[in-house]
């Protein structure tokens, strides 16, 4: 008892550590393609998932050793697809949505992209939906209200801490709240895409590495071709070789570890319901380092958007426990029917 004590706490706090890290990263990444000797983000997400490449494709050849199975070519071409629509796609566009908005914006409407996934895998029939249960009511409402919280953020981000009015809308805004929509949807796509591939492929490291490795070679041709200059190449501060190091390393690499541990111990819903404490700690990251004044309209659509995303991880709870008990109920009737016998002992 006293051990899985002891392992339930260890997955809490390495679940808080592994937000803390990435609202880190996010900051991290801000400053890099902000400041006044600032570097691509086209580069910035190169040399980090050269980095994390390479260390996913170490960590699975030691570790999928002997389970592996053979490498076919629709395989190949998911994990290429995939790695597309995750890197590409979406981590490309939300470094390049840091010069439009603040680290908080981009923190809180990531917590949206569980709603999207959901949204997605209804369409594609990959998830049941009742409307009529309760658990189908909580999930439109999570959904709707994740949907309004990133609405109030996108409409009146740039409002006063005292008052809610709207700030103009620019041109920069618009651009920032693209990138990150298209990153979201790129990032929920490819989790639709993930899960799917994941079910006939049974290496999840290796296919994880795939993903990279096939991100980085994309982000590679962009880079050669929008990056003509050979100075743009060039990293010119500490703090950007800090941020391809963190970001290669500690993010894609230690907090992927954890996060799938914790997954396995606790389940998938333990580890979502820690998300909305990157919103927290990016807002506290830009007021402690960045010196940056929290906006009253950024927290309400943060706290919508929380509030959204609980609704709909209490519904998948209760779908989960459901399918947990039914699946349990299968497996006793199946010992009951090979156990009892067929006929009578008559003497």
């Amino acid at each position: 008892m006293l051990v899985s004590a002891m392992e339930r706490c260890s997955s809490y706090v390495l679940m808080i550590l592994s937000q803390l890290s990435i609202a880190v990263f996010i900051i991290l990444q801000q400053s890099a393609v902000t400041s006044s000797d600032a570097v691509s983000p086209t580069i910035l997400v190169l040399y980090e998932h050269l980095l994390s490449a390479t260390l996913l494709s170490s960590l699975a050849l030691l570790l999928d050793r002997g389970r592996r199975p053979r490498l076919s070519f629709p395989f190949l071409f998911w994990a290429f697809f995939a790695g597309f629509l995750q890197i590409t796609t979406s981590q490309l566009m939300m470094t390049m949505s840091l010069r439009y908005i603040k680290a908080s914006f981009q923190s809180g409407a990531m917590n949206t992209t569980p709603a999207v996934v959901f949204v997605l895998a209804v369409a594609c029939r990959r998830e049941p939906y009742r409307f009529g249960s309760v658990q189908g009511q909580a999930k439109l409402w999570g959904i709707l209200l994740s949907a309004a919280g990133a609405t109030v953020m996108v409409l009146f981000s740039g409002a006063g801490p005292d008052r809610l009015t709207s700030s103009p809308w620019t041109g920069d805004r618009f651009i920032g709240c693209l990138l990150v929509g298209l990153g979201i949807l790129g990032c929920a796509t490819g989790a639709i895409l993930v899960e799917y591939v994941a079910i006939k492929y049974s290496a999840d490291l290796t296919l994880s590495a795939m993903m990279n490795v096939s991100g980085t070679i994309q982000t590679a041709i962009i880079a050669a071709l929008t990056e003509r200059d050979l100075s743009s190449w060039r990293v010119r501060s500490n703090g950007t070789l800090l941020t391809i190091i963190y970001g290669g390393t500690v993010v894609t690499g230690l907090t992927y570890l954890t996060t799938n541990w914790c997954i396995h111990k606790e389940g998938p819903v333990f580890t979502s319901a820690f998300s909305p404490l990157l919103i927290v700690f990016s807002f506290l990251l830009e007021i402690l380092i960045l010196h940056r004044a929290a906006h009253l309209a950024s927290i309400i659509g943060a706290a919508l958007v929380v509030g959204g995303l609980y609704l709909l991880l209490w519904a998948k709870s209760k779908d989960y426990k459901l399918e947990k008990i039914a699946i349990e109920g299968q497996s006793h009737a199946t010992e009951g029917s090979t156990t009892e016998p067929l006929l009578p002992n008559e003497v």
